[in-house]
């Protein structure tokens, strides 16, 4: 097999969540950041990812967009661990909890995280009332992830699956802002499994500095 180059940046929870993938396989491969807050979308990323997103994902010659299908794609073709379960409901449970991850959960996340981390980074003033429609709507979502998903294990720090390495980026950017800490405060089962999970060799390799980038202020 040819080396793995994965395109975006540090930051970039989808990025992340590729990466956690590889680094728990310990699959030797290069990130090129793909910074698209300096200057926009370069069209190298446009050629890889249709529709201007990232990551994209090199491998043997072959480009994959989406981190969904690309860590499916990793899991199965690279070496042991696996974090796709064998047992059929239970792949069924791993990809509903990503499902949920992406529609109900990270949309309104990344509106939190934008104005309470990265509008003051780049020079702007955050809009607490965003701020405060966010943290009302994930009040509501994220006790759906702890009485649903987390408390029956479909997350579970001890026995991971690709829900794992798809939540942790998402809820370490909740555990940066002042609200997802309030918030996280009244999720046992969440905090508990996130104490676990940022303790992680793959979680903390792949930690990142945001004010390190040249549009931090």
């Amino acid at each position: 097999m040819s080396g793995i180059i994965l395109y975006g940046p540090a930051y970039s929870a989808y990025t992340r969540i590729v990466r956690l993938v590889l680094e728990e396989k310990s699959a030797p491969y290069t990130l090129e950041e793909v910074d698209f807050i300096s200057s926009g979308m370069p069209a190298a990323q446009t050629e890889r990812h249709p529709f201007g997103m990232v990551p994209a994902l090199e491998h043997d010659g072959q480009i994959l967009f989406e981190a969904g299908p690309t860590c499916s794609y990793l899991d199965e073709v690279l070496s042991a661990p696996r974090f796709t379960p064998d047992d059929t409901l239970a792949r069924a449970r791993m990809a509903s909890t990503i499902s949920v991850l992406d529609s109900y959960i990270w949309p309104d996340l990344r509106e939190l995280v934008t104005q309470a981390l990265f509008t003051t980074l780049v020079g702007g003033w955050p809009d607490d009332s965003i701020k405060e429609r966010m943290v009302k709507r994930l009040t509501g979502s994220l006790a759906i992830l702890e009485e649903k998903f987390v408390s029956v294990g479909a997350l579970n720090s001890d026995a991971i699956t690709l829900a794992d390495l798809h939540a942790v980026p998402m809820i370490a950017y909740l555990a940066e802002t002042l609200d997802g800490q309030v918030l996280l405060q009244a999720l046992p089962a969440l905090s508990g499994w996130w104490d676990d999970m940022k303790q992680r060799p793959s979680v903390v390799s792949t930690e990142f500095d945001l004010t390190t980038y040249p549009w931090a202020q």
